[in-house]
């Protein structure tokens, strides 16, 4: 087992010791840390490098170090609520600038028959793993990865994601090009993300989505994925547990919709790739959603849009108005791969088979790890 630290920029703190420098009074000081001035630059604010009394050092400390941390959570909150913002920036754009309005639903037109989310191979950027939101993402989520055993970067994996949660941040992390996941710790493993055709509907986001590697979770998109008919050696994941599972999404709750879940399994075997569980301790502390017990007015609520959209408007909260998700340590804790055997035509007992072996070893690594990443949360729960 290897159980890898999150990834950071060296420690500032750990640089040499700085040079002393004389106050008018003879006192030796510290001149002011780099570390203070780097905050400061990001926001705009510029401070001469000159020395500083211990008290001033402490005191411009603790403001960069708030100026800092609000950034980070503004970069946070833009990264979690980009599907709204980018949808809002649309919508402004059209209304308010005439000259755009014929670019823009030609764009729109595009969106609706744009084949490449569903091709196997999408549109994606590797390069978008260097953007400076994902430091900030690090610096507040502060994600670990643990592998119970190393990957083959020249083999195809079926990973499966648990649980849901409220809009699966912590499998946003682990696929794709995040410079955070699967991928950086097994250079040479592609990693495809998978989502909701109708994400591919909202414009700006869907593109956004692309760049990240995230391809549609129809069946014959990810058949797409796992062939050999391109030159891209992919491996698939998918959050299994869908619309249903995301109504389950409360705090310390461990309640997942995966005794039904086949299809996955069936792709696997078709590919003739190794299943490889994958539990993501605190997923469901990142937003709290609404009560929506059975019989409750949300519940219905929800349910009602699900028959009708075949997806949920799930009623939840942040730490503030803005949506800003709540401050959280997440760990992803990947299982065993379980090696499956490549059959073109799977049988209903092959697929209850594998299912089986992928259960067992999913309930083994939360009963492994909980107590060490989530002691509060409750034992692991199939609800269906």
């Amino acid at each position: 087992m290897t159980d890898t630290p999150p990834h950071s920029e060296d420690n500032p703190r750990s640089a040499s010791a700085p040079a002393v420098c004389a106050t008018a009074t003879g006192e030796q000081t510290e001149p002011l840390s780099w570390r203070y001035f780097r905050p400061l630059l990001v926001v705009g604010i510029r401070v001469p490098t000159v020395g500083f009394s211990e008290e001033w050092t402490a005191y411009l400390g603790r403001v960069t170090d708030f100026l800092q941390e609000t950034l980070t959570t503004a970069m946070v909150t833009i990264w979690a609520t980009s599907p709204v913002l980018a949808l809002m920036i649309y919508v402004f754009l059209m209304v308010y600038f005439k000259a755009l309005r014929t670019l823009l639903v030609v764009y729109l037109v595009f969106c609706f028959f744009d084949p490449r989310p569903y091709d196997g191979v999408g549109r994606r950027i590797s390069h978008i793993h260097k953007l400076p939101i994902w430091t900030h993402v690090n610096a507040y989520f502060q994600p670990k990865m643990v592998f119970e055993e190393a990957l083959d970067p020249k083999k195809k994996y079926v990973f499966g994601a648990h649980p849901h949660g409220v809009i699966s941040y912590v499998a946003q992390l682990i696929a794709g090009t995040t410079g955070l996941g699967i991928e950086s710790h097994f250079p040479g493993l592609v990693v495809r993300g998978v989502t909701m055709p109708v994400t591919f509907f909202i414009p700006l986001f869907r593109d956004y989505v692309l760049a990240m590697g995230c391809l549609s979770c129809d069946r014959n998109s990810i058949r797409r994925i796992l062939s050999n008919r391109h030159k891209l050696h992919q491996s698939l994941l998918v959050v299994v547990g869908g619309a249903d599972e995301s109504m389950l999404a409360h705090e310390h709750s461990a309640d997942l919709v995966l005794l039904k879940r086949r299809g996955f399994v069936r792709e696997a075997i078709r590919a003739g790739c190794d299943l490889v569980p994958i539990y993501n301790f605190n997923e469901n502390s990142i937003y709290r959603l609404v009560p929506n017990h059975p019989g409750t007015l949300t519940h219905r609520f929800e349910m009602a849009v699900k028959r009708v959209c075949g997806f949920t408007f799930l009623l939840f909260y942040g730490r503030n108005f803005c949506f800003t998700p709540f401050k959280t340590q997440l760990t992803s804790v990947v299982g065993r791969p379980i090696r499956v055997k490549a059959d073109r035509d799977p049988s209903a007992a092959d697929i209850a088979y594998y299912h089986g072996l992928y259960v067992e070893e999913l309930s083994r690594i939360y009963a492994k790890y909980k107590p060490k990443y989530a002691p509060n949360d409750a034992d692991l729960r199939f609800v269906a």
